[in-house]
């Protein structure tokens, strides 16, 4: 990543919400519905704003360090052997993370529209689109998010707002489901829904105003979170507990089950629409952000040569799941219940060793200048 690279702050909003309300379109509701009952909504409000009093903390520590990302941060606390480490855990965070949602979205598309075309098929054409969008660069991929986001949040608003008058309030009844404990419970594991915050810290220093990418952050996380919120509560309110577990694709069932009189039907094919963009571009930012973590941890020169390798890497990783039940299985039983350790612990240590080393560091020059 070359440093004449350039990202506004919307552009840069509008990418964090792709990569946030991305999984809105495959399982989230489905998943806090199996986990919270009831209470689904409860606890995704619940951790969206434990995600933003942390990320509060997070930016405030970060202050120490202006125009630095979370990998020049770890080498000013631990060395280059800290950046390399730090590198890699990020870089395999993406690494595991992004052939499942490849594989899951490949399934899914395969169910809904491309019945008989073989899963290795779907998940090669997906692969091309990944590879053309990251082997643009991200400064097209942020200004192509910066375009298609707000189209995407407006149609997604418009099944979300077209379900209304299915609402039946008794279906969020009992309001705390399993209850206070069960719910505080299951919030922690599923901090992991912002796990892709993390690629805020590695735009920082490319940011047209640095100053900034704490707003950045705060706007994307509240309004993911009143995405994850009213969707999951709009679910719900339509399809009642435990009904609402039942469906591979909640939002898909939403749009599906829509009617407006005679002639107004076939919703679904918005959200068609919608899904297949949304998964291009979050693809494609997955596997640009992968061979960036691998160029900077190593200190090479370019990245787009990686680019092709990484692809066929994530393209094999993707095959290895028998079906879209095992996909679910490795993201919900592993990545979700560690992901938000690395998205959260590793750079709050990073922060931390690198702050009290700098205040060392000058403490020492300090009292140099004073003895001489």
């Amino acid at each position: 990543m070359k440093q004449k690279i350039k990202i506004g702050n919307f552009e840069a909003f509008c990418l964090l919400i792709n990569l946030f309300c991305s999984k809105l379109i495959l399982d989230f509701p489905r998943n806090v519905a199996e986990e919270a009952g009831t209470a689904a909504w409860i606890m995704v409000l619940l951790v969206s704003a434990a995600v933003f009093v942390i990320f509060i903390i997070i930016a405030r520590i970060y202050k120490n360090f202006p125009q630095k990302d979370i990998l020049d941060v770890a080498e000013s606390g631990i060395g280059e052997a800290g950046k390399i480490i730090a590198g890699m855990l990020f870089m395999l965070q993406f690494l595991y993370l992004i052939p499942i949602v490849l594989r899951e979205f490949a399934e899914d598309i395969k169910v809904v529209s491309l019945t008989t075309t073989p899963i290795s098929i779907i998940i090669a054409l997906f692969c091309i689109g990944m590879l053309t969008g990251a082997f643009l660069g991200i400064e097209t991929l942020v200004r192509i998010n910066a375009m298609a986001v707000p189209v995407l949040a407006a149609a997604f608003i418009f099944i979300l707002l077209l379900s209304i008058p299915r609402f039946d309030l008794s279906k969020i009844a009992p309001w705390l489901g399993p209850g206070p404990l069960v719910i505080i419970k299951k919030a922690v594991p599923n901090i992991s829904a912002y796990s892709e915050l993390v690629a805020l810290l590695f735009i920082i220093p490319f940011l047209n105003e640095k100053a900034n990418y704490a707003s950045i952050g705060k706007y994307a996380i509240l309004v993911s979170g009143s995405f994850f919120t009213f969707s999951t509560l709009t679910y719900m309110l339509v399809y009642q507990y435990p009904m609402a577990t039942e469906f591979f694709l909640p939002i898909y069932q939403l749009a599906r089950s829509i009617r407006i009189g005679r002639f107004f039907s076939r919703i679904e094919a918005i959200f068609i629409l919608v899904w297949a963009s949304s998964a291009f571009l979050y693809l494609s930012s997955g596997l640009y952000f992968i061979s960036y973590l691998f160029k900077k941890s190593f200190g090479l020169k370019t990245q787009k040569p990686l680019l092709i390798p990484f692809t066929i890497l994530i393209f094999s990783i993707a095959m290895i799941p028998e079906n879209l039940y095992t996909a679910l299985q490795l993201e919900l039983s592993y990545y979700r219940n560690y992901a938000w350790i690395i998205t959260i612990i590793v750079p709050l240590f990073l922060l931390i060793t690198a702050s009290v080393r700098t205040k060392v560091e000058r403490r020492n020059i300090s009292n140099e200048a004073d003895n001489k």
